[in-house]
């Protein structure tokens, strides 16, 4: 087994870093989990939330024939299954690769959050939905502040 990195060695100022930026990590993982967890197993709750965020009220602006509100809690579910997988995968490289300092596993965080965050709000704004736009903002700090503050850490 080679020998370990000065990143990897155990009580450095390095490891030290990243083991506490993997926690911050791990914490908006487990935010996103949260919420995940809402859309798919307490639609009526997903849905005030998304409400507030499309709509900034708990309710549908129009009344939602029940056919169309069944497929919208199945789509609101996927999304919540499809957010859940990532932030499994988010928690597992946060754990082991990142903590251990393999760049490679800051990058595999780091780009598809970037990818998210300007598609998916590019795609809100040019929709009007701004409060979407506040909440890829709020999520993307979550995971951005974490990820640049260690990136030094990443030679």
């Amino acid at each position: 087994m080679p020998p370990l990195t000065r990143l990897q060695q155990p009580g450095s100022r390095h490891h030290q870093a990243l083991s506490l930026w993997s926690s911050f990590i791990q914490a908006a993982a487990g935010v996103v989990l949260a919420l995940s967890a809402v859309l798919m197993l307490a639609p009526p709750l997903g849905e005030t939330f998304f409400y507030l965020v499309y709509f900034q009220q708990p309710a549908s602006p129009v009344p939602v024939p029940t056919e169309i509100l069944g497929y919208l809690r199945f789509a609101n579910g996927i999304i919540g299954a499809v957010m859940a997988g990532w932030m499994m995968v988010i928690i597992a490289l946060a754990r082991g690769p990142f903590r251990a300092g393999e760049r490679w596993a800051w990058q595999a965080m780091a780009w598809p959050l970037v990818g998210w965050y300007v598609i998916d709000t590019a795609f809100s704004m040019a929709h009007g939905v701004w409060g979407n736009v506040l909440l890829n903002t709020g999520t993307g700090l979550m995971f951005g502040v974490p990820l640049l503050a260690s990136r030094r850490h990443f030679v």
